[in-house]
């Protein structure tokens, strides 16, 4: 079985151009140049021709939506929730039952991010009990900030 893929005129899309070389469908749509794929097309979204990419829309119009959709998620969804729930969890199995603070936060986590300070006073009562790694990695958020 063969791991290349076939480029004869039965698999997949494309032509063979005027000197009866085969060409893959992005070499036919971007005129031949050697960008495999993008190329200028009218966006009635934005009312101009931008540029596209194989198989998707304009680049602008996503660029837009992939920023507005990254602005709802910093806006309305705490990161970190899954990572500190875990953490927690992990502290519940080791040790028995939460304190009342860490129960609170257990709670808060669950509704809305965690102030800088909680996550602060958090990580130095679960430090007795969890390995600075585990911290360093899962409680922190720092790996969730951009």
């Amino acid at each position: 079985m063969s791991y290349r893929k076939s480029y004869n005129r039965y698999h997949g899309d494309g032509g063979f151009d005027t000197t009866g070389r085969w060409r893959s469908e992005a070499w036919h749509m971007d005129g031949s140049a050697n960008d495999e794929g993008w190329h200028y097309r009218w966006c009635d979204y934005c009312s101009a021709k931008t540029e596209h990419g194989r198989g998707s829309g304009c680049v602008d119009c996503e660029n837009r939506a992939t920023e507005a959709a990254h602005r709802r998620r910093k806006a309305t969804k705490n990161p970190a929730k899954e990572d500190r729930r875990f953490v927690l969890n992990a502290y519940e199995k080791s040790v028995g039952s939460l304190p009342t603070f860490l129960a609170s936060l257990k709670e808060q986590n669950e509704t809305r991010a965690l102030s800088p300070k909680q996550v602060a006073i958090g990580a130095k009562v679960l430090s007795k009990h969890i390995d600075s790694g585990t911290l360093k990695t899962f409680w922190s958020g720092d790996r969730w900030k951009r």
